[in-house]
Protein backbone atom coordinates (compact mmCIF):
# COMPACT_ATOMS: atom_id res chain seq x y z
CA UNK A 1 0.00 0.00 0.00
CA UNK A 2 1.45 3.62 -0.38
CA UNK A 3 1.79 5.59 2.38
CA UNK A 4 -0.16 9.00 3.21
CA UNK A 5 3.00 10.90 2.55
CA UNK A 6 3.76 9.55 -0.46
CA UNK A 7 0.21 9.90 -1.64
CA UNK A 8 0.56 13.55 -0.61
CA UNK A 9 4.13 14.02 -2.56
CA UNK A 10 2.77 12.81 -5.70
CA UNK A 11 -0.51 14.49 -6.15
CA UNK A 12 1.78 17.53 -5.78
CA UNK A 13 4.02 16.65 -8.59
CA UNK A 14 1.21 15.57 -10.62
CA UNK A 15 -0.54 18.80 -10.05
CA UNK A 16 2.82 20.70 -11.13
CA UNK A 17 3.24 18.45 -14.24
CA UNK A 18 -0.33 19.14 -14.83
CA UNK A 19 -3.39 16.70 -15.11
CA UNK A 20 -2.82 13.44 -16.71
CA UNK A 21 0.31 11.85 -15.44
CA UNK A 22 3.52 13.53 -16.73
CA UNK A 23 5.19 13.73 -20.08
CA UNK A 24 5.51 9.96 -20.21
CA UNK A 25 3.54 9.34 -23.29
CA UNK A 26 1.30 6.27 -24.42
CA UNK A 27 1.39 4.66 -20.86
CA UNK A 28 0.16 1.65 -19.44
CA UNK A 29 -3.03 3.75 -19.65
CA UNK A 30 -4.32 3.50 -22.82
CA UNK A 31 -4.37 0.55 -24.85
CA UNK A 32 -2.67 1.69 -28.08
CA UNK A 33 -0.79 -1.35 -29.17
CA UNK A 34 2.54 0.23 -28.14
CA UNK A 35 4.64 -0.86 -25.26
CA UNK A 36 6.35 1.72 -23.30
CA UNK A 37 9.98 1.29 -22.23
CA UNK A 38 12.04 3.68 -19.81
CA UNK A 39 15.52 3.26 -20.02
CA UNK A 40 17.20 5.45 -17.08
CA UNK A 41 20.15 7.60 -18.14
CA UNK A 42 20.99 9.58 -21.66
CA UNK A 43 21.30 6.50 -23.63
CA UNK A 44 24.09 6.50 -26.62
CA UNK A 45 24.91 5.00 -29.62
CA UNK A 46 25.92 1.27 -28.14
CA UNK A 47 22.23 1.34 -26.08
CA UNK A 48 20.47 2.20 -28.88
CA UNK A 49 21.84 -0.46 -30.91
CA UNK A 50 21.54 -3.08 -28.43
CA UNK A 51 17.91 -2.19 -27.76
CA UNK A 52 17.01 -1.46 -31.61
CA UNK A 53 18.06 -5.70 -31.75
CA UNK A 54 15.84 -6.19 -28.83
CA UNK A 55 13.09 -4.52 -30.73
CA UNK A 56 13.37 -6.31 -33.50
CA UNK A 57 13.34 -10.18 -32.46
CA UNK A 58 10.15 -9.11 -30.15
CA UNK A 59 8.33 -7.56 -32.98
CA UNK A 60 9.05 -10.61 -35.02
CA UNK A 61 7.53 -12.78 -32.14
CA UNK A 62 4.35 -9.65 -31.83
CA UNK A 63 4.08 -7.79 -35.17
CA UNK A 64 1.39 -5.57 -34.10
CA UNK A 65 2.94 -4.27 -30.83
CA UNK A 66 4.98 -1.02 -31.18
CA UNK A 67 8.03 -0.67 -28.64
CA UNK A 68 8.37 2.76 -27.68
CA UNK A 69 12.09 3.21 -25.84
CA UNK A 70 12.04 6.31 -23.73
CA UNK A 71 14.83 7.70 -21.66
CA UNK A 72 14.79 9.20 -18.17
CA UNK A 73 17.54 11.18 -16.79
CA UNK A 74 18.57 9.65 -13.22
CA UNK A 75 18.02 12.58 -11.21
CA UNK A 76 14.55 13.17 -12.90
CA UNK A 77 13.50 9.46 -12.02
CA UNK A 78 12.43 9.93 -9.05
CA UNK A 79 9.35 12.96 -9.95
CA UNK A 80 8.41 11.09 -13.27
CA UNK A 81 7.44 7.83 -11.08
CA UNK A 82 5.69 10.05 -8.39
CA UNK A 83 4.02 11.89 -11.19
CA UNK A 84 2.89 8.64 -12.82
CA UNK A 85 1.87 6.78 -9.62
CA UNK A 86 -0.28 9.91 -8.41
CA UNK A 87 -1.63 10.25 -11.99
CA UNK A 88 -2.61 6.39 -12.76
CA UNK A 89 -1.49 6.85 -16.16
CA UNK A 90 1.25 8.52 -17.84
CA UNK A 91 3.65 5.66 -16.83
CA UNK A 92 5.44 2.70 -18.79
CA UNK A 93 5.08 -0.90 -19.25
CA UNK A 94 8.47 -1.62 -18.52
CA UNK A 95 11.18 0.19 -16.51
CA UNK A 96 15.25 -0.16 -15.45
CA UNK A 97 15.31 1.00 -11.54
CA UNK A 98 18.54 1.12 -9.92
CA UNK A 99 19.05 -1.79 -7.92
CA UNK A 100 18.58 -0.15 -4.75
CA UNK A 101 15.71 1.47 -5.26
CA UNK A 102 13.30 -1.48 -6.63
CA UNK A 103 12.47 -1.91 -2.98
CA UNK A 104 11.20 1.40 -2.69
CA UNK A 105 9.10 1.37 -5.49
CA UNK A 106 7.55 -2.01 -4.46
CA UNK A 107 6.55 -0.58 -1.32
CA UNK A 108 4.63 2.44 -3.00
CA UNK A 109 2.38 -0.13 -5.10
CA UNK A 110 4.17 0.71 -8.40
CA UNK A 111 5.47 -2.68 -9.14
CA UNK A 112 4.00 -5.87 -10.42
CA UNK A 113 4.50 -9.22 -8.62
CA UNK A 114 6.59 -11.18 -10.82
CA UNK A 115 7.03 -14.38 -8.71
CA UNK A 116 5.35 -16.51 -10.40
CA UNK A 117 6.76 -15.41 -14.02
CA UNK A 118 10.45 -15.92 -12.47
CA UNK A 119 9.61 -19.06 -11.35
CA UNK A 120 8.40 -20.21 -15.07
CA UNK A 121 11.05 -18.92 -16.54
CA UNK A 122 13.55 -21.39 -17.11
CA UNK A 123 16.53 -18.98 -17.58
CA UNK A 124 15.81 -17.15 -14.39
CA UNK A 125 17.14 -20.23 -12.40
CA UNK A 126 20.84 -19.34 -13.42
CA UNK A 127 20.35 -15.50 -12.19
CA UNK A 128 22.77 -15.04 -9.58
CA UNK A 129 20.65 -15.19 -6.43
CA UNK A 130 21.69 -12.09 -4.14
CA UNK A 131 21.10 -9.76 -7.18
CA UNK A 132 17.53 -11.93 -7.23
CA UNK A 133 17.15 -11.15 -3.85
CA UNK A 134 17.75 -7.85 -3.75
CA UNK A 135 14.56 -6.71 -5.93
CA UNK A 136 12.43 -8.78 -3.80
CA UNK A 137 10.25 -7.37 -0.80
CA UNK A 138 8.10 -9.49 1.97
CA UNK A 139 8.63 -12.22 -0.56
CA UNK A 140 7.69 -11.43 -3.28
CA UNK A 141 10.02 -10.77 -6.56
CA UNK A 142 9.35 -6.76 -8.15
CA UNK A 143 12.43 -6.82 -10.60
CA UNK A 144 14.61 -9.10 -12.84
CA UNK A 145 18.44 -8.12 -12.32
CA UNK A 146 19.56 -7.08 -16.15
CA UNK A 147 23.08 -5.78 -15.27
CA UNK A 148 25.75 -5.93 -12.61
CA UNK A 149 28.68 -4.65 -11.95
CA UNK A 150 31.50 -4.02 -9.02
CA UNK A 151 34.27 -1.36 -8.28
CA UNK A 152 38.34 -2.56 -7.98
CA UNK A 153 41.63 -0.54 -8.64
CA UNK A 154 43.42 0.73 -11.16
CA UNK A 155 46.78 1.44 -11.34
CA UNK A 156 49.44 3.09 -13.69
CA UNK A 157 50.87 -0.69 -14.34
CA UNK A 158 53.55 1.64 -15.81
CA UNK A 159 54.85 3.38 -13.13
CA UNK A 160 54.78 0.61 -10.68
CA UNK A 161 57.39 -1.34 -13.23
CA UNK A 162 59.25 1.19 -13.57
CA UNK A 163 59.23 2.08 -9.68
CA UNK A 164 59.05 -1.74 -8.98
CA UNK A 165 56.23 -1.35 -6.97
CA UNK A 166 53.78 -4.23 -6.59
CA UNK A 167 50.02 -3.58 -6.91
CA UNK A 168 48.77 -3.92 -3.55
CA UNK A 169 46.77 -6.62 -1.42
CA UNK A 170 46.53 -4.87 2.16
CA UNK A 171 45.69 -1.60 3.10
CA UNK A 172 49.01 -1.38 3.91
CA UNK A 173 50.69 -2.36 0.79
CA UNK A 174 47.80 0.56 -0.60
CA UNK A 175 49.18 3.22 1.31
CA UNK A 176 52.77 2.19 0.62
CA UNK A 177 52.91 1.63 -3.17
CA UNK A 178 50.44 5.46 -3.05
CA UNK A 179 53.22 7.19 -1.22
CA UNK A 180 56.21 5.04 -2.79
CA UNK A 181 54.68 6.90 -6.92
CA UNK A 182 54.11 10.16 -5.15
CA UNK A 183 57.36 10.64 -4.09
CA UNK A 184 59.19 9.83 -6.97
CA UNK A 185 56.30 11.30 -9.71
CA UNK A 186 56.82 14.78 -8.89
CA UNK A 187 53.06 16.27 -9.65
CA UNK A 188 51.02 13.18 -8.94
CA UNK A 189 48.62 12.12 -6.14
CA UNK A 190 48.86 8.42 -4.96
CA UNK A 191 45.52 7.78 -5.05
CA UNK A 192 42.71 9.60 -6.37
CA UNK A 193 39.84 8.95 -3.56
CA UNK A 194 36.36 9.79 -4.35
CA UNK A 195 35.86 11.26 -0.77
CA UNK A 196 31.98 12.14 -2.00
CA UNK A 197 31.02 8.73 -2.91
CA UNK A 198 29.65 6.02 -0.82
CA UNK A 199 29.63 2.75 -2.83
CA UNK A 200 33.34 2.74 -3.00
CA UNK A 201 33.72 3.17 0.97
CA UNK A 202 31.56 -0.04 1.60
CA UNK A 203 34.53 -2.71 0.44
CA UNK A 204 37.12 -0.68 3.15
CA UNK A 205 33.75 -1.48 5.84
CA UNK A 206 33.39 -4.55 4.77
CA UNK A 207 36.91 -5.69 4.44
CA UNK A 208 37.51 -4.49 8.13
CA UNK A 209 34.73 -6.61 9.23
CA UNK A 210 32.60 -4.11 9.44
CA UNK A 211 28.28 -3.97 8.11
CA UNK A 212 26.28 -1.13 6.70
CA UNK A 213 23.31 -2.03 9.56
CA UNK A 214 21.57 -5.28 10.91
CA UNK A 215 18.21 -6.16 11.39
CA UNK A 216 16.77 -7.47 14.57
CA UNK A 217 12.92 -8.20 13.93
CA UNK A 218 11.33 -5.39 12.69
CA UNK A 219 14.29 -2.95 14.12
CA UNK A 220 16.96 -2.06 12.22
CA UNK A 221 20.88 -1.08 13.41
CA UNK A 222 23.08 1.33 12.02
CA UNK A 223 26.83 -0.47 11.68
CA UNK A 224 29.01 2.44 11.65
CA UNK A 225 29.24 3.24 15.49
CA UNK A 226 31.23 0.03 16.01
CA UNK A 227 35.36 -0.38 16.43
CA UNK A 228 35.14 -2.49 13.08
CA UNK A 229 33.50 0.82 11.21
CA UNK A 230 35.31 3.16 13.00
CA UNK A 231 38.66 1.71 11.50
CA UNK A 232 37.26 1.84 7.80
CA UNK A 233 36.49 5.40 8.18
CA UNK A 234 39.61 6.29 9.98
CA UNK A 235 41.32 4.75 7.03
CA UNK A 236 39.47 5.73 3.91
CA UNK A 237 39.73 9.47 5.01
CA UNK A 238 43.16 8.80 6.85
CA UNK A 239 44.50 9.15 3.07
CA UNK A 240 43.56 12.71 2.66
CA UNK A 241 43.80 13.68 6.35
CA UNK A 242 46.64 11.38 7.85
CA UNK A 243 48.78 9.90 4.74
CA UNK A 244 48.25 12.73 2.56
CA UNK A 245 48.26 10.73 -0.60
CA UNK A 246 44.99 12.47 -1.87
CA UNK A 247 44.37 15.91 -1.81
CA UNK A 248 42.05 18.14 0.44
CA UNK A 249 39.82 18.68 -2.61
CA UNK A 250 39.54 14.58 -3.12
CA UNK A 251 37.26 15.55 -0.27
CA UNK A 252 34.61 16.65 -2.81
CA UNK A 253 35.71 14.22 -5.77
CA UNK A 254 32.87 11.90 -7.25
CA UNK A 255 33.63 9.01 -8.62
CA UNK A 256 33.69 10.63 -11.84
CA UNK A 257 36.27 13.43 -10.46
CA UNK A 258 38.54 11.06 -9.13
CA UNK A 259 38.57 8.78 -12.31
CA UNK A 260 39.77 12.05 -14.71
CA UNK A 261 42.44 12.30 -12.01
CA UNK A 262 43.76 8.82 -12.64
CA UNK A 263 43.03 9.12 -16.40
CA UNK A 264 44.53 12.20 -16.93
CA UNK A 265 47.86 11.03 -15.30
CA UNK A 266 47.62 13.25 -11.78
CA UNK A 267 47.14 10.37 -10.19
CA UNK A 268 48.63 6.89 -9.70
CA UNK A 269 45.47 4.82 -8.09
CA UNK A 270 41.67 5.17 -7.90
CA UNK A 271 38.77 3.01 -7.46
CA UNK A 272 36.22 2.96 -10.37
CA UNK A 273 33.85 0.41 -11.98
CA UNK A 274 34.85 -1.53 -15.11
CA UNK A 275 31.75 0.22 -16.93
CA UNK A 276 34.11 3.47 -16.30
CA UNK A 277 37.07 2.36 -19.31
CA UNK A 278 34.99 3.98 -21.74
CA UNK A 279 34.77 7.56 -19.95
CA UNK A 280 38.84 6.84 -19.12
CA UNK A 281 39.61 6.53 -22.83
CA UNK A 282 38.08 9.40 -23.84
CA UNK A 283 39.67 11.26 -21.30
CA UNK A 284 42.92 10.40 -22.19
CA UNK A 285 42.66 7.61 -25.21
CA UNK A 286 46.01 6.52 -24.12
CA UNK A 287 45.45 5.23 -21.03
CA UNK A 288 44.71 1.62 -21.70
CA UNK A 289 48.48 1.20 -22.56
CA UNK A 290 49.71 1.77 -19.17
CA UNK A 291 47.03 0.59 -16.71
CA UNK A 292 46.02 -2.34 -14.92
CA UNK A 293 43.74 -3.31 -12.35
CA UNK A 294 43.63 -5.64 -8.75
CA UNK A 295 40.55 -5.91 -6.43
CA UNK A 296 40.26 -3.54 -3.74
CA UNK A 297 42.19 -5.55 -0.60
CA UNK A 298 41.06 -6.36 2.61
CA UNK A 299 42.64 -5.14 6.07
CA UNK A 300 44.98 -7.89 6.15
CA UNK A 301 45.02 -9.21 2.36
CA UNK A 302 42.71 -11.05 0.05
CA UNK A 303 40.32 -8.79 -2.34
CA UNK A 304 37.41 -7.09 -0.07
CA UNK A 305 34.27 -8.21 -0.72
CA UNK A 306 32.05 -5.89 -3.34
CA UNK A 307 29.00 -3.54 -3.68
CA UNK A 308 27.21 -5.20 -6.68
CA UNK A 309 25.80 -2.88 -8.38
CA UNK A 310 23.65 -2.48 -10.99
CA UNK A 311 20.00 -2.07 -12.59
CA UNK A 312 16.79 -4.34 -12.32
CA UNK A 313 13.99 -4.22 -15.03
CA UNK A 314 10.15 -4.16 -13.73
CA UNK A 315 6.84 -4.34 -14.91
CA UNK A 316 4.90 -1.41 -14.17
CA UNK A 317 1.65 -2.33 -11.77
CA UNK A 318 -0.68 -0.31 -13.57
CA UNK A 319 0.21 -1.52 -17.13
CA UNK A 320 -2.60 -3.47 -19.27
CA UNK A 321 0.14 -5.06 -21.43
CA UNK A 322 2.02 -7.10 -18.57
CA UNK A 323 2.14 -10.44 -20.34
CA UNK A 324 3.90 -8.87 -23.46
CA UNK A 325 5.91 -6.48 -21.34
CA UNK A 326 7.19 -9.99 -19.66
CA UNK A 327 7.73 -11.10 -23.33
CA UNK A 328 9.98 -8.47 -24.05
CA UNK A 329 11.63 -8.66 -20.20
CA UNK A 330 12.97 -12.17 -21.51
CA UNK A 331 14.21 -11.43 -24.62
CA UNK A 332 16.19 -8.70 -23.43
CA UNK A 333 17.51 -10.30 -20.30
CA UNK A 334 17.87 -13.90 -22.17
CA UNK A 335 21.43 -15.45 -21.92
CA UNK A 336 22.65 -14.14 -25.24
CA UNK A 337 21.13 -10.74 -25.06
CA UNK A 338 22.90 -10.55 -21.29
CA UNK A 339 25.74 -11.80 -22.56
CA UNK A 340 25.68 -9.13 -25.68
CA UNK A 341 25.01 -6.24 -23.37
CA UNK A 342 27.37 -6.71 -20.58
CA UNK A 343 30.18 -7.03 -23.21
CA UNK A 344 28.97 -3.60 -24.85
CA UNK A 345 29.51 -1.68 -21.77
CA UNK A 346 31.91 -3.25 -19.60
CA UNK A 347 29.21 -4.40 -17.23
CA UNK A 348 28.72 -8.32 -16.08
CA UNK A 349 25.80 -10.68 -17.29
CA UNK A 350 23.61 -11.81 -14.13
CA UNK A 351 23.31 -15.04 -14.96
CA UNK A 352 26.65 -17.40 -12.62
CA UNK A 353 27.31 -19.36 -15.27
CA UNK A 354 28.11 -16.27 -17.35
CA UNK A 355 30.52 -15.07 -14.61
CA UNK A 356 31.67 -17.81 -13.68
CA UNK A 357 32.92 -18.95 -17.18
CA UNK A 358 36.74 -18.61 -18.35
CA UNK A 359 35.46 -15.60 -20.64
CA UNK A 360 36.53 -12.64 -18.18
CA UNK A 361 40.14 -14.62 -16.84
CA UNK A 362 42.49 -13.78 -19.54
CA UNK A 363 41.26 -9.88 -19.75
CA UNK A 364 43.99 -7.69 -17.85
CA UNK A 365 40.93 -5.27 -17.06
CA UNK A 366 38.49 -7.80 -16.38
CA UNK A 367 39.96 -10.33 -14.28
CA UNK A 368 40.23 -8.21 -11.31
CA UNK A 369 36.46 -7.50 -11.45
CA UNK A 370 35.60 -10.92 -12.07
CA UNK A 371 37.40 -11.91 -9.38
CA UNK A 372 35.05 -9.28 -7.06
CA UNK A 373 31.99 -10.59 -8.29
CA UNK A 374 32.64 -13.56 -6.69
CA UNK A 375 32.85 -12.17 -3.40
CA UNK A 376 29.70 -9.00 -3.82
CA UNK A 377 27.50 -7.52 -0.92
CA UNK A 378 24.07 -5.45 -0.91
CA UNK A 379 23.06 -2.38 0.80
CA UNK A 380 20.56 -3.00 3.25
CA UNK A 381 17.37 -4.66 1.58
CA UNK A 382 14.18 -2.09 2.82
CA UNK A 383 12.46 -0.07 0.75
CA UNK A 384 14.21 3.12 3.81
CA UNK A 385 17.36 2.51 1.80
CA UNK A 386 16.60 5.23 -0.82
CA UNK A 387 16.03 7.53 2.15
CA UNK A 388 20.08 7.06 3.82
CA UNK A 389 22.04 6.28 0.02
CA UNK A 390 20.07 8.97 -2.44
CA UNK A 391 17.98 11.49 -0.95
CA UNK A 392 20.51 11.93 2.31
CA UNK A 393 23.73 10.57 1.27
CA UNK A 394 24.55 9.98 5.05
CA UNK A 395 27.69 7.76 4.58
CA UNK A 396 29.28 11.01 2.09
CA UNK A 397 28.66 13.32 4.92
CA UNK A 398 30.39 11.24 6.97
CA UNK A 399 33.26 10.69 5.57
CA UNK A 400 33.78 14.28 3.65
CA UNK A 401 33.12 15.98 6.83
CA UNK A 402 36.42 13.59 8.54
CA UNK A 403 37.95 14.55 5.33
CA UNK A 404 37.13 18.59 5.43
CA UNK A 405 38.27 18.61 8.80
CA UNK A 406 34.70 19.49 10.07
CA UNK A 407 34.60 16.39 12.56
CA UNK A 408 36.43 14.00 13.62
CA UNK A 409 35.99 10.31 13.15
CA UNK A 410 34.45 9.26 16.54
CA UNK A 411 31.88 12.23 16.18
CA UNK A 412 31.09 11.74 12.46
CA UNK A 413 30.29 7.88 13.06
CA UNK A 414 27.70 8.15 15.65
CA UNK A 415 26.15 11.43 14.26
CA UNK A 416 25.66 9.31 11.02
CA UNK A 417 24.77 5.68 13.35
CA UNK A 418 21.74 7.87 14.78
CA UNK A 419 20.56 9.34 11.79
CA UNK A 420 20.88 6.30 9.84
CA UNK A 421 18.91 4.63 12.89
CA UNK A 422 16.12 6.99 12.34
CA UNK A 423 15.58 6.93 8.31
CA UNK A 424 16.05 2.85 8.58
CA UNK A 425 13.10 2.60 10.99
CA UNK A 426 10.97 5.81 10.07
CA UNK A 427 7.55 4.40 9.65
Amino acid sequence: MRTLRWLAAASALALLAGCGGGSGGDGAGADTGKLTVWMMGEGGAAQNSFLDSVKAEFTTKHPDTEVDVQYIPWLEAPKKFATALAGGSGGPDITELGNTETQGWAAQDALADLTDKLAGWSEGKDLLPNLVKNAQLDGKQYGIPWYAGVRAIYYRADWFGELDVKPPTTWAELVTAARTVQEKKKGVYGFAVPGNSELPFYSFLWGAGGEIATRDGDTWKSGYDTPAARKAVDFWTGLVTREKVAPPAAATWTEVDAQKQFATGTAAMTIAGSWSQTSMLKANPDIDKSWGTVPIPGEAGGAAPAFAGGSDIAIWKDSKRQELAWDYLTILLNKQNNQKWADSLKFFPVHGDLVSGGTYTSDKIMAAFATAMQNTRLTPITPQWVEVSRNRSVTQTMNSSVMKGQKTVDQAVKEAATEMDQLLNKK
